[in-house]
Formats: C-alpha cells, sequence, structure tokens
C-alpha cells in the first residue's frame, strides 16, 4: 500500500509535526494492539465511529462505524493513513505531509485537538468542516471531534471518537435562513402591503406597490436558492445549460445590486474586456456571480468601488469580482467551507461555498480566489468556452 505523503519527515510544516510510521510499523502495531483482546470487543460495542490513532496521528484500529464513515474518502482500508486522508479531505494535499500539516488545518477542530495533544495528552473536542473528494464528487462534510488517552498494552494512543453533524448543521442553516431572512422579507412584504390601502395618493400606491414586487421577487428568489441548494448537494439539481454571453449575466447582476441594500454607499463598475459565449445557465451563473458580488459588497467600506471584470482567454471566460479589502488568513483558510460565516451568526456562509458548488459541478468551471494586502480580495469564475 503506498503512502498519500511523504515517509520521510519534510523539513516544513504549516500547523502540526510532520513524520509518520511506515504501513509496515502501523500493521504491526495494529496487531500488538489487537492483542489486547478487550479492545476489538470495546471498539465494536461502541455505537459511534471510533479510532485509535499512533502519536503520529495515523489510524492504527477502527471500528466498523469508522470504517463505513472513513470509506467517503474512496479508501476500503483506512489502516495508516490520517483521518483527513481517509476521508478524501482536499487540502491533505496542500501540506507536507498530509493531514495536519496544511495551512487550512490551522482552523480545523481535528487538526487543533491533536495538536493540543501531542502538547499535552488530555481529553480534546474540536468540530471538522470539511470539503471532501474532487470535482464533481466533492461534499461538504461536519463531524465532531473528541480525543482521550488510552494505554493498551504499554503503547500510548488517541482513543478518537467521531460524530456525523452533517444533516445536522445543514438543517440548522436552513432554519437560520428562513426563520431570519425569509421572515424578514415576509413581514416587509406584509407591512408594505397592509399601507397599500391606507394611501390616498395613487403615486404613493404605486410606490409601495414596486416595494411589494421588489420585495415578493426576493422573498421567492431567497426560497428557490435554498431549494437548488439542497438539490445541488443531493445530485438532484437540474441545470439546463445553453449559449450565454457572461458579460451580459454580469451587467445584469451587477444593475440588480446597484438597487439592493446591499449597493448603498458602493459603487458597481462592470468591465467586459472580452467576451465569448459559454455554455451555461444564467440562472446559476448569475445566482453565483451574485453571491460573490454580494460578500465583496459587504467587505466593501461605503465609498469604495467593488469592480465586475469579464475577459476572455483562449479556453475560458472568467468573472472576476474584485473588492479592496484583504481577508485574514483565518477567513482564506475557510473560503469554499459550508456554514462558514464572517458574521455573527451560525449556520450560514452559505455565498462561496454554493458559488464553488453551483460552478463546479454543474456549469463545468471552477471558482478561485487571490487576497493579499495592496491588491484587495478577487473571487474568479472560469466556464470553458464553446
Amino acid at each position: 500500500m503506498a503512502s498519500p505523503a511523504h515517509l520521510a519527515p519534510p523539513l516544513l510544516t504549516y500547523f502540526d509535526r510532520p513524520g509518520r510510521s511506515s504501513f509496515e510499523d502501523v500493521h504491526t502495531e495494529a496487531a500488538h494492539v489487537r492483542g489486547a483482546g478487550w479492545v476489538d470487543a470495546v471498539l465494536s460495542g461502541l455505537p459511534g465511529p471510533t479510532v485509535l490513532l499512533n502519536d503520529d496521528r495515523q489510524i492504527v484500529v477502527c471500528n466498523q462505524a469508522a470504517s463505513t464513515l472513513l470509506q467517503l474518502g474512496g479508501h476500503t482500508d483506512p489502516e495508516g493513513l490520517r483521518i483527513g486522508e481517509a476521508l478524501g479531505c482536499v487540502f491533505v494535499k496542500h501540506g507536507p505531509d498530509g493531514c495536519g500539516t496544511a495551512p487550512q488545518c490551522r482552523q480545523c477542530g481535528l487538526g487543533k485537538a491533536n495538536r493540543a495533544f501531542g502538547l499535552k495528552p488530555g481529553h480534546y473536542d474540536g468540530e471538522i468542516r470539511l470539503r471532501a473528494g474532487e470535482g464533481a464528487a466533492e461534499q461538504a462534510l461536519t463531524l465532531s471531534v473528541h480525543l482521550s488517552p488510552l494505554n493498551v498494552n504499554g503503547r500510548p494512543l488517541r482513543l478518537c471518537s467521531l460524530a456525523d453533524l452533517t444533516a445536522t448543521r445543514r438543517r440548522e442553516s436552513l432554519e437560520n435562513i428562513f426563520f431570519h431572512d425569509v421572515l424578514n422579507t415576509a413581514q416587509a412584504v406584509q407591512g408594505a402591503a397592509e399601507l397599500i390601502p391606507f394611501m390616498e395618493d395613487q403615486a404613493e400606491q404605486n410606490a409601495l406597490a414596486d416595494v411589494v414586487s421588489e420585495n415578493a421577487k426576493t422573498l421567492v428568489g431567497e426560497i428557490q436558492t435554498q431549494r437548488d441548494l439542497l438539490a445541488a448537494e443531493d445530485g438532484s439539481l437540474e441545470v439546463p445549460r445553453q449559449p450565454e454571453h457572461p458579460s451580459l449575466i454580469a451587467a445584469r447582476v451587477a444593475d440588480l445590486y446597484r438597487r439592493s441594500r446591499f449597493g448603498d454607499g458602493r459603487t458597481i463598475e462592470v468591465e467586459a474586456a472580452g467576451d465569448d459565449e459559454v455554455f451555461t445557465s444564467a440562472v446559476h451563473l448569475s445566482r453565483s456571480v451574485g453571491n460573490l458580488l454580494k460578500n465583496a459588497l459587504e467587505a466593501a467600506r461605503p465609498g469604495e468601488t467593488v469592480r465586475i471584470r469579464v475577459t476572455a482567454s483562449a479556453g475560458a471566460v472568467a468573472i472576476a469580482v474584485h473588492n479592496d479589502a484583504v481577508m485574514p488568513a483565518p477567513v482564506q483558510d475557510q473560503v469554499f467551507q459550508r456554514s462558514f460565516s464572517t458574521k455573527a451568526r451560525t449556520g450560514r456562509g452559505l455565498g462561496t461555498y454554493s458559488a464553488h458548488l453551483l460552478v463546479s459541478r454543474y456549469l463545468g468551471g471552477t471558482v478561485s480566489f487571490v487576497s493579499a494586502p495592496g491588491e484587495g480580495t478577487t473571487f474568479t469564475i472560469r466556464l470553458p468556452r464553446g
């Protein structure tokens, strides 16, 4: 079996220490641990996914529930892998020695718990927000993790209990959105509608009717967006595609947000340096660009300008959304994670995640970003031409 990362300890790590045991050593250790007859009996009696890790954070032994969960990463035998590797975490390849050593591991609940355990063995809890798989098969997972020390036949190990919170966090996200955003918009519709009969001036009635109409459209759009997001995650979303001009889509999205509360006090500029047709869904591309533009407007200060630039190259058309703010490193580490948000309320943070999901899985493109002092932040959607 080949290791997913280097066996020889590299010199550089972004978070936890590098270096791991060979698969042969892990296999020998597993046999030694199983030699204590109570280990398999205890693990098999635990209903939740449970694994034993060595000091290099590698899986030595796991119960059936853990084996089933860890197969999400495509590995039939997780022995010798680290948990992030077994789950197929997309950030594993960003570290010099796999799981625990990438920049994004600094914000991972598992990474933090393992690092703290390595400094001082004890009981540690955390929550893992994970992007697992690649391309169209990528999925967002949320797991809880609890580490505690366990000594088996003189060998110090880490008892790691996992629980899949993915469905729970998605439900919380949906509830927060409907209880806050949708309810607020519905109340605005109700309030304006109730005032119309009391308006004697026709112009005032027409103005309120416009408010009702715009808020109703927003309300329907919110509901459709959440419905489509849930369908996109379970693979049932139907996305009819046809030839479209991204520059026209960008212009329509910019105009929509200029008239929204997000555009208050901020300027939105659109530049089309080149624009070829792409085979896409105008509805879902508009939502993706809109999510990125909304985030940029929220990050921009009053008086600042947010720019959308459409360019064409030999093989792709790019839509870049730029603002002058710079994202802190902890925020950059978690971009595209489901339910990660810089706002106070939990269960939100779907903007960049939704854009990444729709573009990569259903529109055949990619979403990337750069954020640096003096340059600001730019999110770019790239779609193949044709």
